[in-house]
């Protein structure tokens, strides 16, 4: 399986002890972290560098943490999973963050763990794509992994055999034109292994997002966290 890269996570707080603290908790359980102390620094960063996510106080003088998403929502770039933290705030920021995607919402005091587990919760999720065509195979994986899934890709049918009997993949996407047999062998090597591998069918006709959607669905439980 291809190494991955630790996740990048931006830590935005105008109080340094809570930013440093939790810097430096991120950083000894292995991600790729910076800080920010406002939204104004936050908004220029996320706009200068690619993050996975924004660990961000809600209610910051000057530019909430809100406005920072909303900005970068307007701007129409890629935009990191923020997780909104703070000891309070009112319900129409809670409901306006919810309106523009937030990943979580979570009060203060900041439960540590919780944190790890939302940022962790999609580097454990391992994908094999097992499509012929180059282009195809590609274009989901590098989706894919933008999403933050562990991808692996083969375009072999033995390799595919090979892997899926060392590695309990959560799901395989594999070509719905494939011939027929070669697909039952799959279903049934992974029967045979009492694998819970989840089996997704799809090929060139097919909407990427729908796609996305899908395995989405069915493999990650990251709804937005409200609490």
């Amino acid at each position: 399986m291809e190494a991955t890269r630790p996740n990048r996570v931006l830590v935005v707080d105008d109080h340094p002890a809570i930013r440093e603290t939790m810097n430096d908790i991120l950083n000894e359980e292995g991600f790729d972290t910076q800080i920010a102390a406002d939204g104004k620094e936050a908004l220029d960063l996320c706009l200068s560098k690619d993050f996975d996510f924004v660990l961000i106080d809600i209610q910051m003088p000057e530019m909430n943490g809100v406005e920072v998403l909303k900005q970068l929502k307007e701007q129409n770039v890629k935009c990191p999973k923020f997780i909104f933290f703070s000891a309070y705030s009112t319900q129409e920021l809670q409901d306006l963050a919810n309106s523009l995607g937030a990943y979580a919402f979570l009060k203060k005091p900041i439960k540590v763990e919780k944190i790890l587990n939302l940022i962790r919760l999609k580097r454990n999720i391992s994908i094999l794509i097992h499509l012929k065509d180059d282009d195809l195979r590609h274009r989901i994986s590098d989706l894919l992994e933008e999403k933050g899934y562990m991808v692996s890709r083969t375009s072999s049918h033995d390799d595919a055999l090979i892997k899926i009997r060392q590695i309990n993949y959560n799901c395989i996407v594999f070509d719905s034109d494939s011939p027929s047999i070669e697909q039952e062998v799959i279903k049934n090597t992974i029967k045979s292994l009492d694998s819970d591998t989840l089996c997704i069918e799809t090929n060139e006709d097919d909407d990427m997002k729908k796609l996305l959607k899908t395995i989405s669905f069915q493999l990650d439980d990251s709804q937005p966290v409200f609490n």
